[in-house]
């Protein structure tokens, strides 16, 4: 179930989207949180229109939101959100031309009674 969603904002150039996408979808399985792979759905976004503050051309971000279904307790979320910022801040495979990069994790919970899931 979990949905992994990644935004960056575009003047980080070179950024091996793969490669991230594989990281976090490892990090997030190697919690012992996650029942199989297969379940984690990850997908990776470019921000062309962003504004950071006043518009400092010498920031950027990576921001990952994991979507989860509620029931976990504040400590299995808070090592889901632990082990994907550790694994975020160890990617090095992009290039921030200088820029300070702000990494962020957000752990949000959806109500299962109102999450609908089928496959064909």
């Amino acid at each position: 179930m979990p949905q992994m969603i990644v935004e960056y904002s575009d003047n980080i150039q070179d950024l091996n989207c793969q490669s991230l996408m594989q990281d976090l979808n490892h990090a997030l399985f190697d919690t012992g949180l996650i029942g199989h792979p297969d379940e984690i759905k990850t997908r990776i976004r470019a921000n062309e229109n962003f504004l950071i503050g006043f518009g400092d051309t010498h920031q950027a971000y990576i921001h990952v939101c994991l979507y989860i279904l509620m029931g976990r307790t504040d400590e299995q979320k808070a090592k889901m959100a632990d082990d994907l910022s550790k694994c975020l801040n160890a990617f090095k495979s992009y290039d921030a031309s200088g820029s300070n990069v702000q990494l962020c994790v957000e752990i949000s919970e959806m109500p299962r009674a109102f999450y609908r899931k089928t496959t064909q």
